[in-house]
């Protein structure tokens, strides 16, 4: 049986009005594009909502941070509503973490057209466009749910539709729902059977009748990072965030337009909105590597990539791998802002947005490999064990200054915080070569 045609954007973790991190020192232009980059990338959602004619927009948690107690946030949210209000798009919200439907405020005059769904709540809702349902929302895991629900799922849509057509069944995964434990470090896609869904479902949503209530879209919200999983049948969705906040976030980052047609496919479309990008460019220096060539791969690597309408600013790491003296400039923060300020002066003109850039170096002797003695060799195994032990060795050693009063301790913390890793076991690596590189005479007669 066919779909009832419909057009729904899905958005979670918008996380308006926060405020980046490890951000550093920036131009107090890019500074006003990064504390306001959250709330420009929802005004972009709300502009996607009207220019793709949707029916509803799907809000599925951390839409802010209730800790933040913004006020920002809020105003936005009432504007953004008020302007679908006036184009007749529903929005649908389910709380999430961050934002708990307590902190919603229910008693403030929201739009008409804003539905708020509880973690608790046990009835299906109909989405309705002229008097018809086009689409049925409920909350997965209410220990009572299917006790309550006589008809199945399809069924019941059957009796509301028109024109022999199925409404689409969106079922929504509340936050605080007690979940099993998800592993997403994996592969974006991956195809999970609806019978054997129980490693991202709610540890209750089933019952011993199997698929009793069948669902042709899971709404989830797990995490910044955009997730899909086929099922059988449908399939379950995470759009990750619209707008990331540090360089973590820099994939994929955007809503989701999803477009169902009357041939029974759901298509899912990535809309980018955010108005800040995070990018992390890896380049490898060789020692011969002029400062020239090195500019012109810079610049080749910002202007592969198309600037959209809507983005303000770019923060650039660049994640450099090499030797040399060229290199070894790079590690002084007075040779960087230069050549930041050199390199984004040069694409202003074909480059029209802010550029923020930083450096990440990691060295790495291209003839080590060959010419190195058995002790470097050693040496580079154990230092590369050593970091593999611990993300943040700096903050494991003071695990082990108990002995120290609180004023020290935390003096040393600071300082943690402020020193590069990276640049210690490049120094570390660097030392390696130049002490352990001995000749195999030297070797044999030391």
């Amino acid at each position: 049986m066919p779909f009832v045609p419909i057009r729904f954007i899905h958005a979670s973790n918008l996380r308006l009005d926060h405020q980046p991190q490890g951000v550093g020192a920036v131009s107090k232009e890019s500074q006003i594009c990064l504390e306001d980059c959250t709330l420009i990338t929802f005004q972009e959602i709300v502009k996607s909502c009207l220019e793709h004619e949707i029916d509803f927009l799907l809000l599925t948690g951390n839409t802010f941070i209730n800790e933040d107690h913004s006020i920002r946030a809020r105003i936005a949210l009432l504007d953004g509503f008020q302007q679908l209000a006036s184009e007749n798009i529903q929005v649908f919200v389910i709380p999430g973490q961050h934002d708990p439907l307590s902190a919603w405020d229910l008693q403030s005059n929201w739009p008409g057209n804003v539905t708020f769904l509880s973690p608790q709540d046990h009835d299906t809702l109909d989405i309705l466009r002229n008097e018809e349902t086009i689409a049925t929302l409920q909350v997965l895991g209410s220990a009572h749910l299917k006790k309550q629900q006589s008809l199945k799922l399809n069924q019941r849509n059957q009796l509301f539709n028109q024109h022999d057509q199925r409404a689409l069944s969106i079922g929504l995964i509340a936050a605080n729902s007690p979940t099993r434990p998800v592993d997403y470090s994996g592969e974006s896609k991956q195809s999970i059977p609806l019978t054997l869904s129980s490693d991202f479902l709610p540890a209750n949503w089933q019952t011993d009748e199997i698929n009793e209530v069948a669902v042709d879209y899971i709404a989830l919200c797990k995490g910044t990072q955009r997730h899909t999983f086929e099922m059988h049948p449908g399939l379950a969705h995470h759009p990750g965030t619209s707008q990331g906040l540090n360089f973590d976030e820099h994939k994929q980052t955007g809503v989701t337009l999803v477009t169902v047609g009357s041939e029974a496919q759901l298509d899912l479309r990535l809309l980018k909105v955010a108005a800040v990008r995070w990018l992390v460019v890896e380049l490898d220096l060789e020692p011969e590597t002029t400062s020239k060539q090195l500019k012109q791969l810079m610049k080749e690597a910002l202007l592969s990539r198309k600037s959209a309408g809507h983005e303000t600013l770019w923060m650039v790491r660049w994640h450099i791998k090499g030797s040399g003296d060229l290199f070894d400039s790079l590690r002084s923060f007075k040779y960087q802002s230069g050549w930041s300020s050199e390199l984004a002066m040069e694409l202003n003109d074909r480059l029209p947005i802010l550029l923020e850039q930083a450096f990440y170096l990691q060295y790495r002797d291209v003839h080590s490999s060959r010419t190195a003695s058995d002790l470097v060799h050693r040496f580079q195994r154990q230092i590369e064990a050593f970091k593999r032990e611990s993300e943040s060795p700096l903050k494991n050693l003071l695990t082990h200054t108990t002995q120290l009063d609180q004023t020290w301790h935390e003096r040393l913390g600071s300082l943690t915080n402020q020193i590069d890793e990276q640049a210690i076991f490049n120094s570390a690596i660097r030392n390696g070569q130049t002490w352990l590189n001995i000749t195999s005479d030297e070797e044999v007669h030391s």
